[in-house]
């Protein structure tokens, strides 16, 4: 997300262009081309990478600073892994910090995640990983 920072153009833009950064570009590599998102804080689920960066451009035109913390890996065996991440930022309208943390549930096919299920809690995640 650095390279967003340095350069603040759109991510979709830029893959229109053919001119993404290495961050973004790399990033983008690890889905699967059926990818989708179930978001909490939107509500709402996108599918593929255009889609995922579209998200991503409203959420960081939103943001001063934006980064995020990985706080817990878990292997859950066949193709689903539990993370948690805390994300930090302060809104470009709010002088307060984001204070969140998101429990998910990725979902792996051919060496890519394809899915990303996200939860408010560890509780609500495992029991939807089944």
């Amino acid at each position: 997300m650095d390279a967003y920072w340095r350069d603040p153009r759109s991510i979709v833009k830029a893959m229109d262009e053919g001119t993404l950064w290495p961050e973004w570009e790399e990033a983008l590599g690890f889905l699967h081309p059926e990818f989708e998102w179930r978001t909490v804080f939107l509500g709402q689920t996108f599918r593929g990478r255009r889609e995922f960066a579209g998200v991503w451009d409203d959420f960081l035109r939103a943001f001063q600073h934006f980064r995020t913390h990985l706080v817990e890996v878990e292997d859950l065996g066949g193709d689903r892994v539990y993370i948690v991440i805390e994300p930090e930022g302060v809104g470009k309208d709010s002088p307060l910090p984001m204070d969140s943390r998101f429990h998910s549930i990725f979902t792996v096919r051919d060496g890519l995640v394809i899915r990303l299920e996200e939860y408010t809690s560890r509780e609500e995640a495992l029991a939807a990983a089944g």
